[in-house]
């Protein structure tokens, strides 16, 4: 009996003990040394859209858990105060960007205007972001970075040194991606020339295989909508907010005025360019279509080559 008894004793104290350790955790929080970037090296364009990095992995931290920006470092590991202290005006969204509002007033309603750091951290998850607005390459100059976080919790604190890792280049001040042909097309080149700094127009000429012009009324839009009589044309009579502001067609091009840029006139996004011929350009149906941005101010032309035998 007395041994069942002596066993029975050990049994709570280790019971007692495990109590104590897990209140004690609860009370001082754990914070584990496996933090970390599920892909703690990127390469990242900037200008053309918001760049993320992704949460942090807590691995089981005690939440919870807060994140900041202990330092940015050149590849020689100094510190680029340049970097850190480059600020930029951007938009912190209060509503979802659906690409269906009117007016900039009603784009406004969802979003305010900011000033935050060029790279900046989410401080709830470790979300490590560079947004559009950080176009200054003498800020921000070409090349590779590596950023300390910082990260607390209950438990205490700790600096990740060169938890993430980034090269930095720049996009050009456009977008272009080929979505898709079809009908009689092996193809198009599509080309972004900028020919003035100022002003805010677009040029857009279409032209045949043997490079003559082919007159914009030859060409027509795709309707996306599925609602009967509220059309959704994705082509050059809708580039967002009642853009563009003037649409006037010459025998050879189309020349668009427009409100101001970016274009549309939220970074990162694209507008859907679909036309097509029913046969009298080239002697058969075709279609093409593209998305595409414009993020400079300027005078812009856009020279869409068919290509088909």
């Amino acid at each position: 009996m007395k041994i069942f008894n002596s066993k029975l004793n050990l049994c709570w104290l280790i019971a007692a003990m495990f109590l104590v350790s897990c209140d004690k955790e609860d009370s001082d929080g754990f914070l584990s040394p496996a933090l970390k970037y599920t892909n703690p090296s990127i390469k990242v364009a900037v200008g053309a859209s918001l760049i993320q990095s992704g949460a942090m992995v807590t691995d089981e931290s005690t939440k919870p858990l807060t994140f900041s920006i202990a330092a940015i470092r050149t590849q020689d590991g100094k510190v680029a105060d340049k970097v850190m202290n480059y600020k930029v005006d951007t938009y912190w969204w209060k509503a979802e960007y659906t690409t269906k509002e009117k007016t900039v007033e009603e784009l406004d309603a969802k979003r305010e205007k900011q000033n935050r750091p060029a790279i900046d951290i989410n401080p709830d998850n470790g979300n490590i972001v560079i947004y559009p607005e950080a176009s200054d390459s003498t800020q921000l100059t070409k090349g590779i970075y590596t950023i300390d976080v910082k990260v607390k919790n209950s438990g205490g604190e700790r600096i990740i040194e060169k938890a993430l890792t980034i090269e930095v280049s720049y996009a050009p001040p456009y977008s272009y991606r080929l979505r898709g042909i079809d009908g009689k097309l092996t193809g198009i080149d599509v080309k972004f020339e900028r020919t003035a700094p100022v002003g805010n127009k677009i040029l857009v000429y279409t032209l045949r295989k043997d490079g003559t012009a082919i007159d914009p009324k030859e060409l027509e839009g795709y309707d996306y909508s599925t609602t009967p009589g509220v059309p959704d044309l994705k082509d050059w009579h809708n580039l967002g907010l009642n853009n563009p502001t003037k649409y006037t067609e010459h025998p050879d091009h189309l020349e668009l005025e427009i409100a101001g840029y970016p274009l549309p006139f939220v970074s990162g996004a694209v507008l859907r360019i679909d036309m097509y011929n029913n046969g009298s350009v080239n002697g058969a149906y075709f279609n093409y279509w593209f998305d595409m941005a414009i993020l400079k101010e300027g005078v812009w032309k856009v020279t869409i080559q068919l290509k088909y035998n």
